[in-house]
């Protein structure tokens, strides 16, 4: 009861049709080597349009749970092959991810000496007609190999060549043996340009080929010599292949270089140059570690979209304005919060989505707000968690599935409970679309006195400073400890209840944002109807800024909340975060 005062989304678009895309004449400058730089922030974006977008995070335990994962995600049972690699190094598995696009089978990770769970789980599952190791017995020994037989109906064979460049020359005539149109050729002497270029690869059917910075590998150039393709694809700078080593590849076919000025931007450069717009999907991998990209190019049988790097903490310059061209229907990313931040999936969201979350500012000075004026028409639908939670999880859920950007503002004591913790996790696993922030420990009137939710015990007292002080740092330790994301500047006084005291208590630690509401369902109110909810957020229709005061406990809350969201949309608003609104 905040007001005493104040009273099954589409996973994936329609895949695209056609492997093969054109291919223009002329070569794209060729001035970088690949090498990790600093990425440039982020650009202002433009926001999307599809209300069906998402963002979906694929991630285990460690890179074979997350490999599994992924896996899990793109292929069904009775796969007709896989592809199995080892996880010690990235050489040898650099070219199974276009031949598991072309012959229907995922990339999977194995020790050399013995087969993870997640990996023995896996293919259990998708029964494959046959399994590939690739590399030889000091990658991935012949007992692994003999192990992984017994979980194929057609065996284990293993792929493999005297070193890397024979070893991707192998895979390549397994899985081309009449040979192709397109060839794709990278440095085998690191793993970025030929991750992002593989998918460009997997999508046109064309095998991935690796080669020596400074001289073509002669078994590169038997095996291209075979394959006779009408045109080369080279995969970045003449840092990465020089002149001379493209100058061998020009005498064998048409040649065209594909790069940019580091790791980042020549995987821009490739999704520019190879795919074209609304896209199933995308793949956003870290560019700082190989293994999760390294697994997700037969995705792309799927997605029909590219593999974009991150530099784990943020997306570098220019990926957001590809992601905003691309305009794929679900960005993956690849990998736990370690691999990818929170703040990667919100600068996609805020590239790809129709809202984000927003960017917290900076405690700064005390300010009173109930609308955000100057926000433009954008209304943030605020849910309060201070007592009953029944309809919670499915209130969450239909603003993930909707992409409804959200400003909660849960008590630690509700959110600690058994329930609430469930509600919590979810919250949790979406950054990009939802903030949380502070309704103190216990829900008391900090005014008057009294009040709480669940009990009233902890609020029968005089409503001191340092009481007020600790009802925030006590909620801040619960809620960031569960969703994972900070809290102030912004908390909203319990029912409403503040003064100058209490404010001044508030912003001694930290909460210097009061957020108050211009439009209240009474939603806590058992006798409240869903068309009166319904009719205190939409008619009139509100501001632009508004901010609409709701409850997780409400208990017509989610009944309401489809005629709300479509009514409000079909205006031209977005609904989305109170920091969303205030950023512009």
């Amino acid at each position: 009861m905040t007001a005493r005062l104040n009273s099954a989304r589409p996973r994936l678009r329609a895949l695209l049709v056609g492997l093969t895309l054109l291919l223009g004449p002329g070569l794209v400058g060729s001035t970088g080597a690949g090498a990790v730089t600093a990425p440039v922030p982020v650009a202002a974006p433009t926001a999307g349009t599809d209300v069906n977008f998402s963002v979906e995070r694929l991630a285990g335990s460690n890179r074979a749970a997350t490999a599994a994962k992924i896996s899990r995600e793109f292929f069904g049972t009775g796969v007709s092959v896989a592809f199995v690699v080892t996880t010690a190094n990235y050489p040898d598995g650099l070219a199974a991810g276009p031949a598991g696009a072309r012959l229907n089978g995922p990339v999977l990770f194995t020790n050399g000496t013995s087969v993870p769970a997640a990996t023995r789980t896996e293919l259990t599952r998708l029964r494959p007609g046959r399994i590939y190791v690739v590399g030889g017995t000091r990658a991935i020994s012949e007992d692994v190999r003999t192990t992984l037989a017994g979980l194929s109906a057609g065996g284990a064979r293993r792929v493999s060549g005297a070193d890397r460049y024979a070893t991707a020359a192998a895979v390549s005539r397994l899985s081309y043996p009449s040979g192709t149109p397109i060839a794709y050729v990278a440095t085998g002497q690191n793993w970025p340009d030929a991750l992002t270029g593989g998918t460009a690869a997997g999508v046109q059917s064309a095998p991935l080929l690796l080669t020596n910075s400074t001289s073509l590998s002669p078994s590169t150039r038997t095996e291209l010599e075979r394959l006779n393709p009408s045109r080369i694809m080279v995969l970045g700078g003449t840092g990465a292949i020089s002149a001379g080593v493209a100058n061998q590849l020009a005498a064998i076919a048409v040649t065209e270089r594909v790069s940019g000025s580091d790791r980042y931007d020549t995987g821009l450069a490739v999704s520019k140059r190879v795919f074209g717009v609304n896209r199933a999907g995308v793949v956003v991998a870290t560019g700082r570690n190989w293994p999760d990209a390294l697994v997700a190019g037969p995705a792309v049988r799927r997605t029909r979209g590219p593999v974009l790097l991150s530099a784990g903490t943020s997306l570098p310059a220019g990926t957001g304005t590809e992601l905003g061209r691309l305009s794929p229907g679900t960005a993956y990313l690849l990998g736990g919060t370690q691999a990818q931040s929170g703040n990667v999936a919100m600068q996609v969201q805020r590239f790809a989505g129709v809202c984000w979350a927003g960017a917290r500012p900076a405690a700064g000075s005390q300010e009173v707000f109930s609308t955000v004026p100057g926000a433009g028409k954008k209304v943030a639908f605020t849910l309060d968690m201070g007592g009953r939670l029944d309809p919670a999880l499915g209130i969450v859920r239909y603003l993930i599935d909707n992409q409804v950007c959200t400003t909660f503002f849960p008590t630690g004591a509700m959110a600690n409970t058994a329930e609430g913790r469930r509600v919590m996790a979810l919250i949790a696993r979406h950054p990009e679309l939802f903030e949380v922030s502070n309704h103190t420990m216990h829900h008391c009137d900090l005014v008057l006195g009294g009040g709480g939710s669940p009990t009233a015990a902890p609020c029968n007292r005089a409503m001191t400073r340092t009481f007020i002080r600790t009802e925030l740092t006590s909620a801040e330790t619960v809620l960031e400890g569960l969703a994972g994301m900070p809290n102030n500047p912004y908390w909203r006084p319990p029912y409403g209840s503040h003064n100058a005291s209490v404010r001044a208590a508030a912003a001694s630690v930290g909460y210097t944002k009061t957020v108050m509401w211009n439009r209240d369902t009474i939603d806590w109110r058992p006798d409240t109807t869903t068309t009166q909810i319904v009719n205190r957020v939409v008619s009139p229709l509100p501001p632009n800024g508004t901010i609409v005061l709701a409850h997780l406990g409400g208990y017509r809350t989610l009944d309401a909340l489809p005629s709300i969201v479509r009514t409000l949309r079909a205006s031209g608003y977005t609904l989305t975060t109170v920091s969303d609104m205030r950023d512009g």
